[in-house]
């Protein structure tokens, strides 16, 4: 990283100082872009059997589409992180919300898996800096931070649940391939906004930028596994939930995707909740985080089993819905203040570590379902990552503790 320190430690050194935008404007920028991009994360699940029938793949194939944007992600949270504490988040955001953009175009041109594939972890670059860099203007509010994390966390349920609602509609007037186009052309709005809003981050190195310190963090690191079970695990499930309800419940796929929706998109409610909750003293960060590792893996848990009974389907999606999504700004405010790394870096890795149920959760899904023919053992491998985070999460308070109390001495 000698090259980084080769740049100039603040903006005043090299060009004039911008006023920010306002705090409003700012935290609607994130919001939208938020639902732009996460819109991403659920977009093919209602299209799996037209994916199927007219590439002639496997269930497990089609959840490589999840696989290779989350790769995309992962690999761009910790550059991205970089770059923002160096050069502020405005170029970085444009930067990767035109990434977003173009992969998202250029998808649906060719009905080649291998085609899909590649512009799928093209778009998971982009949308993995444009997440981190986000959450990292979100953070950056002052008093205004757990309110601005709250409703960042909430806009990504969102994209998230309009992802699952709308596609069927576009892929009933324009086929799976408009359906595509539609989710990247929205990108468009994305990278105006961005042109127009000055993030109020001057370049800089707020914390000194050591990833061999930050990657030894034991905050980092149990905060990241903890993050495994909520935001990973919730998105594990949101990848195939239109399948599962479909089959398991003899749904159509219009009314399975809708009830999905729902779920995904009550996290527009429970994770400004959660910002909210913290804010006003009601909970801890680390005691919010615990009871919502807990509660999500209870809810995969009655997906599971292997009964048609649909009060455990409600239950299930609502516990989900409600332990994914809650804790996200304790996670993030609580990387953010961590002082072994830069915050973008901070909130990058944990990013990256809670990266694996995302990964290998949706084609591992696929995978079982192909074999076994039903949810059960598919659902129940995933918990495996809920319980992960369990443990992770009551060990996170004292591992975050301890680094305040170390760098605070």
């Amino acid at each position: 990283m000698n090259w980084l320190r080769s740049f100039p430690a603040t903006r005043s050194q090299s060009w004039p100082r911008r006023a920010p935008s306002s705090v409003a404007l700012r935290i609607f920028a994130t919001c939208f872009m938020a639902i732009a991009i996460a819109a991403h994360y659920t977009n093919y699940s209602p299209l799996i059997p037209f994916l199927k029938a007219d590439l002639h793949v496997s269930s497990g194939e089609v959840g490589l589409f999840s696989t290779l944007l989350f790769s995309g992600l992962a690999l761009a949270y910790i550059p991205a992180g970089i770059l923002a504490d160096r050069f502020g988040a405005q170029p970085v955001l444009i930067g990767s919300c035109l990434l977003c953009t173009l992969s998202g175009i250029l998808l649906p041109l060719f009905p080649n898996l291998a085609w899909l594939l590649t512009c799928r972890i093209i778009l998971g670059l982009g949308v993995g800096g444009a997440f981190v860099t986000g959450a990292g203007v979100a953070s950056g509010l002052g008093k205004h931070a757990s309110l601005g994390q709250g409703l960042y966390g909430g806009a990504t349920q969102v994209g998230s649940g309009i992802g699952l609602l709308i596609t069927p509609i576009l892929q009933s007037h324009f086929g799976w391939r408009g359906s595509f186009l539609c989710w990247g052309l929205l990108g468009v709005f994305t990278i105006v906004i961005w042109l127009l809003v000055n993030d109020g981050q001057e370049m800089h190195q707020s914390a000194p930028i050591n990833l061999k310190v930050a990657t030894r963090s034991r905050a980092i690191w149990t905060l990241g596994l903890s993050h495994l079970g909520t935001f990973g695990l919730g998105n594990a499930i949101a990848a195939w939930i239109t399948i599962y309800l479909a089959t398991q419940y003899g749904l159509s796929l219009g009314l399975a995707a809708s009830i999905g929706a729902i779920g995904l998109l009550a996290g527009m409610i429970f994770r400004p909740l959660g910002g909210i909750l913290l804010a006003r003293g009601v909970i801890g960060a680390m005691p919010l985080l615990q009871i919502s590792t807990i509660i999500g893996c209870v809810g995969v848990g009655l997906l599971a089993i292997p009964l048609r009974f649909p009060p455990f389907a409600v239950v299930g999606i609502s516990l989900i819905a409600i332990g994914s999504t809650i804790p996200y700004t304790s996670v993030f405010n609580a990387a953010a203040r961590l002082r072994t790394a830069g915050k973008g870096v901070a909130q990058a890795l944990v990013s990256v570590i809670s990266s694996p149920t995302v990964i290998i959760g949706p084609p591992l899904i696929g995978f079982l379902v192909d074999r076994t023919g039903n949810f059960a053992l598919a659902f129940g491998a995933i918990m495996l990552f809920g319980f992960v985070a369990i443990t992770a999460s009551f060990l996170a308070g004292r591992a975050v503790q301890a680094e305040h109390d170390l760098t605070t001495a």
